[in-house]
């Protein structure tokens, strides 16, 4: 599977979480379960890519995890804001 597939799901609950669609408690609850979950496939899916495919997921990945922990700073109940911005900066790294 390709690696933006795979962490399509988290992507866009992080996404809904910054566009106020979503609850950040439940945002960062599922995306907690969905890199769980999907961490070790993305582990083997780097092998299945191009290093450059590999990289440009990983790119978005932090770029996303950034513009969370972002909104995360200027709110005084940001635990879940910053629990989403690790889950996601994590499956960055497993591309690594």
């Amino acid at each position: 599977m390709h690696p933006a597939e795979r962490v399509r799901f988290v992507t866009e609950t992080a996404r809904a979480v910054l566009a106020d669609r979503l609850d950040p408690d439940e945002g960062a609850a599922a995306v907690a379960l969905q890199a769980e979950q999907i961490g070790p496939g993305l582990r083997s899916d780097r092998h299945d890519v191009t290093r450059s495919e590999s990289e440009a997921v990983a790119t978005q990945l932090r770029l996303l995890a950034e513009q969370v922990n972002d909104r995360a700073s200027g709110l005084p109940d940001n635990e879940a804001y910053v629990a989403i911005a690790e889950a996601i900066g994590l499956l960055a790294q497993a591309l690594r």
